[in-house]
């Protein structure tokens, strides 16, 4: 009898352990998928928020590659987080099929090998944005688009303002101000520069006017060239422009045989991902055929 009880006891008591068990397991089922759904929302939001930020800057006349790539990445992110059953399901069907996952390893490795690079361009990038002036001798502001009107674009502006702020406290320095007359400009950004640092304060005698340069890479070569022949022997040279052109800006000066620092304009956020795309680009192309 007593044996009987302690049996029927034991096996209660596996039972119970086997549920307790089997709940657990079954909250922590429940628990992931939350998360995983959560996840996927964020990660929804976040490719809308991009889309709406990349095609919002078209209309505004940003249409460079970077505003298109980042605009491709965004809408690729919104479709595989909103059907991401259906592309859990084609991958997992190609995946049983021998080309098929050779195709996956291959297009994942080659993503993966690109977010590294992509990880080392922009290290390279913001190391340059840090890179603090030391003993220059003078200074480059490089040039960007002019509007219609002939004012500065927003831009533009901004790079003056940084100028300004810096030449305003080393009253020693000579500025060059960099830049051609593209086509659709009805004056050189050069001289919208240089108007808008003496309008500012900054006195004519310091500004030097390179305009005939349509490249990064003319505009800093004319600008040396310039110093030059003023008698400026530049052996640093501070160079202003917005963050993400900073280190492709420096590469060019280093084929020159210049030193240079850095002085960052503030950049609006909302152009930030699109010009930081296109430098990616534009630093590849120079790596491969400068």
């Amino acid at each position: 009898m007593l044996r009987d009880i302690g049996e029927y006891l034991r096996k209660k008591s596996n039972t119970g352990g086997e549920n307790s068990h089997k709940t657990e397991e079954k909250k922590i089922k429940e628990t992931k998928k939350i998360l995983a759904a959560a996840l996927r929302i964020i990660l929804a939001l976040l490719g809308a928020a991009a889309v709406l930020i990349f095609a919002g800057q078209m209309p505004r006349g940003i249409t460079n590659i970077g505003a298109f790539f980042g605009l491709f990445m965004s809408l690729a992110l919104l479709f595989i987080t909103v059907f991401f059953g259906q592309v859990k399901k084609f991958l997992s069907y190609l995946w049983k099929k021998k080309a098929g996952k050779v195709f996956i390893v291959s297009f994942g490795s080659v993503i993966g090998l690109l977010c590294v690079y992509a990880v080392i361009l922009s290290s390279l990038m913001i190391k340059e944005i840090y890179n603090a002036p030391k003993q220059p001798d003078a200074v480059i502001v490089l040039g960007c688009r002019v509007e219609k009107s002939g004012k500065p674009s927003l831009m533009l502006r901004r790079r003056i303002e940084a100028a300004y702020g810096y030449l305003a406290e080393n009253e020693d320095l000579i500025c060059v101000t960099a830049g051609g007359q593209g086509e659709d400009e009805p004056v050189s950004e050069a001289k919208v520069m240089k108007d808008a640092l003496v309008e500012m304060g900054i006195s004519e005698d310091r500004i030097l006017i390179e305009d005939g340069s349509e490249s990064t890479e003319e505009n800093i070569a004319f600008s040396v060239e310039l110093l030059s022949e003023m008698g400026i022997e530049a052996k640093e040279i501070v160079l202003v422009t917005d963050g993400f052109h900073l280190y492709r800006a420096s590469l060019m000066a280093e084929k020159a045989g210049i030193e240079t620092t850095s002085v960052c304009a503030a950049t609006p956020w909302y152009m930030v991902p699109s010009y930081w795309f296109r430098e990616w680009f534009a630093l590849s192309a120079v790596f491969v055929f400068y």
